[in-house]
Parts: C-alpha cells; sequence; structure tokens
C-alpha cells in the first residue's frame, strides 16, 4: 500500500484540481533531499571536513541518495509495466535538468570509492553508483531519457585525461574502473530487459545455446543489438577506459604498480561481463575505438571467455556423472575402466566424449564440421565445385544449393582466410563474387536465404582485419557486400515473418562485425 501511495505520489493525480498542489509539494520534497546532498558536497568541496556537523550531513547524504534511487525505481517499474500507454501530461522529474544539477555531487561521490584513507564513505559512492544505473535504466519515461547527459555531465570527465574533475590523481584508476563497472552493468541491464529469458548474468554464465535452435540464433542477435546499441550510447566513456587499460598492456610485465594491475583487472572484468553475452558488439566497439591496439585486449576475452566454457562443461560432465553414479553405479564401474584384464580397449561408444572444438560462436548453430584446406589446388577445386550447384537454378535440386551455401560457410569455418596466406584469401574472394549470390536471398526456400545470411556474415566477419592490411582485398570484399546489400534490403521486406528476420538479422550482423573499417553502404 505504501508503495502504491508513493507511486501515485511520484505520478501526480488522476483528478485535474489536485495536480498543482502534488506538483509543488513533490518538487518541494526534492528540493529538500538535494539539498543535504548539496550541503555535504559543498562542505566536503571546500576542504572543511572537520565541521562537527560532518558526520550528521553525511548520514544525511546518504539517505538523500538511497532515496533517490528508490524513487527513481519505483518510477521506472511504472512505465515498465504499462510502457505504451504511459500517463498524459505528466511532468518530468529525473530527466535532464534533475542530472545537471546532481552532476557535480555525483563526479564528487563516484571518487569517493572505499579504500584504506576513506573507508567510511563506502555508502556514499555505492549510492551514487546505483542512483546513476536506475538513471540509465533501458525503460526510462521518455521525456525523462537522460543517458546522454549523464554521459557528457558526469561518465566522461571522469575518465578523460586531461579531465580536471579527478580529486586525488592517484585515485584515477580506481575512479575509472568503477565508471568501466557502471557502463558494463548498464550494457548488461540493457541486453536483460531486451532478452529478459537468456541464459546468462554479467557474473561470468556463458549463453546457453543450443546448436542447430533458430529461436537461439534470434535471441542472440537481439543480444548483441541490444548491447551495440548500448555501448554506442557511452562509445566515448569505453574508449577512455580502454586507454587507461591498454597501458599495463602495452608496458613489460612487472613494471606497472599494484594500482595499474588493479584498475586493469577490474576493467577487464567489466568487459568480458559483456563479452560473455554480446561477444561481437564488444569485439567490434573495441576495434573501433581502440583501432590496433584492441588485439590484445580481445584476445585476453577470448582467452578467459573459452576459459570459462570449459569449466562450465566440466562442471556440467561432473554433475551428469554424479547422477548417473547415484542411480547406475554398476553401469559407471563397468565402462569407467581403461582397458581389460586382456589389454583389449574399452568399448568406444562408452569412451568420454572428446571436447569440443572451440569455434567463434559465429559459428556455434554451423550445420556441419569447419572444412579444412591443405592446399591452393584444392580450395579452388572446391570452390569451382560449389560454384557449379550454385548456378543449378532446377527448383528440384535446391538442397544442393543449400549443400553449397553450407559448404562455403564450412571453408570459412575451417580458416581459409587465414592458414593459406594472401594467394587464398583473395582466391577465395574473385570466386565466391562470382557465384551467384544476390539470387540465393531471392530464393522462395527460408532454408536457401537463412544460410546466404549466414554465408555473407561469415565472410564479413573473417575478413575484417585483413581488409586493412590489402588494399585491394579491402576493395573486393567491399564490392561484394555492396553487391548483396540490395538483395538483403529487398528480403527484409518479405511477407514471410521468417525470412524478413533473417535479412534483418543479417543486416544487424553486418554492422557488428564489420571491425574499425566495415562497410559503408551497410
Amino acid at each position: 500500500k505504501l508503495k502504491n501511495e508513493w507511486v501515485e505520489f511520484l505520478n501526480g493525480s488522476s483528478a485535474k484540481h489536485d495536480d498543482d498542489g502534488r506538483n509543488n509539494l513533490r518538487g518541494e520534497f526534492l528540493s529538500l533531499v538535494l539539498q543535504h546532498i548539496h550541503d555535504y558536497h559543498d562542505i566536503m568541496a571546500s576542504s572543511q571536513s572537520h565541521s562537527d556537523d560532518i558526520c550528521f550531513l553525511q548520514s544525511l547524504a546518504e539517505l538523500s541518495l538511497q532515496c533517490l534511487s528508490r524513487l527513481v525505481q519505483l518510477r521506472n517499474e511504472t512505465f515498465d509495466k504499462n510502457p505504451t500507454k504511459g500517463i498524459p501530461g505528466l511532468a518530468p522529474i529525473f530527466g535532464e535538468e534533475f542530472v545537471e544539477e546532481i552532476s557535480a555531487p555525483m563526479k564528487f561521490f563516484l571518487q569517493l570509492e572505499p579504500n584504506i584513507v576513506e573507508a567510511d564513505l563506502m555508502e556514499l559512492s555505492l549510492g551514487a553508483s546505483e542512483l546513476i544505473l536506475n538513471l540509465m535504466h533501458p525503460h526510462r519515461p521518455r521525456n525523462e531519457a537522460c543517458v546522454p547527459s549523464i554521459r557528457d555531465d558526469i561518465l566522461i570527465p571522469l575518465t578523460s585525461p586531461e579531465s580536471s574533475h579527478i580529486r586525488v590523481v592517484e585515485s584515477r584508476g580506481r575512479t575509472v574502473a568503477m565508471i568501466a563497472e557502471l557502463a558494463s552493468k548498464s550494457v548488461v541491464m540493457a541486453v536483460e530487459h531486451t532478452v529478459p529469458n537468456y541464459a546468462g548474468s554479467a557474473g561470468g554464465a556463458v549463453i546457453n545455446t543450443s546448436a542447430f535452435a533458430v529461436e537461439d540464433e534470434e535471441l542472440a542477435m537481439k543480444r548483441e543489438t541490444a548491447a551495440l546499441s548500448r555501448m554506442q550510447d557511452v562509445r566515448d566513456v569505453f574508449q577512455n577506459v580502454g586507454k587507461v587499460v591498454l597501458v599495463p598492456f602495452l608496458k613489460e610485465r612487472g613494471n606497472f604498480d599494484a594500482l595499474e594491475e588493479e584498475t586493469t583487472r577490474r576493467v577487464l572484468h567489466a568487459f568480458l561481463a559483456i563479452f560473455d553475452i554480446a561477444p561481437f558488439a564488444m569485439e567490434s566497439q573495441l576495434e573501433t575505438l581502440l583501432d590496433d591496439h584492441a588485439a590484445p585486449i580481445i584476445d585476453y576475452l577470448k582467452m578467459n571467455c573459452r576459459e570459462r566454457r570449459l569449466e562450465q562443461e566440466e562442471k556440467k560432465q561432473q554433475n551428469s556423472n554424479n547422477r548417473n553414479h547415484g542411480e547406475t553405479g554398476h553401469e559407471i564401474f563397468e565402462t569407467s575402466y581403461e582397458g581389460d584384464e586382456f589389454g583389449n580397449s574399452p568399448d568406444p561408444l562408452h569412451q568420454p566424449p572428446a571436447p569440443p572444438v572451440q569455434l567463434p560462436p559465429i559459428y556455434q548453430t554451423i550445420p556441419k564440421p569447419p572444412a579444412i584446406i591443405t592446399s591452393i589446388r584444392q580450395l579452388e577445386s572446391t570452390l569451382d565445385s560449389i560454384t557449379a550447384n550454385l548456378e543449378n537454378q532446377d527448383p528440384e535440386l535446391w538442397d544442393e544449393r543449400l549443400a553449397a551455401l553450407v559448404d562455403v560457410e564450412c571453408l570459412l569455418a575451417g580458416g581459409v582466410s587465414s592458414t593459406l596466406g594472401v594467394e587464398a584469401r583473395h582466391l577465395f574472394i574473385e570466386k565466391i563474387r562470382k557465384m551467384p549470390m544476390t539470387d540465393q536471398f531471392q530464393d522462395l526456400r527460408s532454408q536457401i536465404t537463412n544460410q546466404a545470411c549466414r554465408v555473407i556474415v561469415a565472410l564479413s566477419y573473417e575478413y575484417r582485419e585483413y581488409v586493412r592490411e590489402d588494399g585491394s582485398l579491402g576493395v573486393a570484399v567491399q564490392h561484394f557486400v555492396d553487391c548483396c546489400t540490395p538483395s538483403i534490403l529487398k528480403l527484409c521486406c518479405s511477407g514471410t515473418r521468417l525470412m524478413a528476420t533473417q535479412g534483418m538479422n543479417c543486416m544487424l550482423c553486418l554492422a557488428a562485425v564489420g571491425g574499425s573499417t566495415g562497410y559503408p553502404r551497410t
């Protein structure tokens, strides 16, 4: 009941004659709460921290931050339950003007992250972080959308190398790490809001993707899109944070102090939380913002993500074995030995499965295993055979065209662009440009159009690094993508919902995997 009364107080009354009085009361209440925050900030900023009332003012400031955070949360919950209808004529409360008013104390409090000297200021720092996260909620009222204001007035000044807002230079590393964690949580929060039932979390859980499941692929695209959208909103913040974390990577090991090491660890952990749920978005943004310097950070994220996946698989296998042992312990005993008394090997059907080959997330639902090519001649012969199958327009032989498209993706997954060198890369792109790829996007079968989308996205992903190093190769890849773009856009307008979704997901993927160069027409 009390919660409902507060929501009604925040949102105004349905009776028109009560609106003016309620608005005035609401304004006076918020002014009083903000005044407590400003009073404490003014005393601390003026170096009068030894005032007799400082403890009392600090407690008021802490309670005021918690109060504002809870009020913003209530405001968000109201609009989250009824986002389309809303409340007509509702005046903004926690909008850009509110952010502008609290920006100075927020920048001050975020630098009070608890350490040995300022351990008693923990509540102020945490309260400021929680308030900012609630203000960056993905489903705020439209007239209170204030992410740009938070970015420009609070986050960028605290992470910029030339910032004059850092109170203590030595605390800059901790402040940057805290901002990185804030930005990471806001991205994860946006993904959770867009895809509520995804099997992952900011704590490092791995997305549960089932092979050959279209639904999982579509959910993955929604996650990538939501993460990319929020990261674009605060891209300058990620750029500043990335430059800070690059310092230890560019130094020789052992030449950086403990603070740099702690900052790097926390920032990378924040990046990893995003990479776990949206690897394409994280990787493409790092490549765009940090250019060539992003490589060591991306390698670190991939390695740690792979280790987490392996740990999860081991735990899952161990739990499965424990359950099986509890149910049929005798069978486990009989099939767990390495050989019998005569030296014969155990039944291969009872051998534990070999660890899966670690492929990039883009190939998690690949229909066939990757194809390994060992010579240029073998590659040329394979591509000629694929071209012949794609040129066959017989409607009855659509399965051969589908198999040919799958073979192209398997070649890319097998590392054809990286294992055989420059000559193979040029040969592959020249051959695929001569294939009737645009016709595949206009096919009447959704299996064909889906696989064609997978092929162009995989090619863009595999060639994203080489187009910068090789100018002629970059022109060829860009020309191929440009030629396919009109056909993909037509697919987006298809009357069949499944095929239209394939086209839109394909365009989003091309934008996400383009790297720092990208494809201008896309």
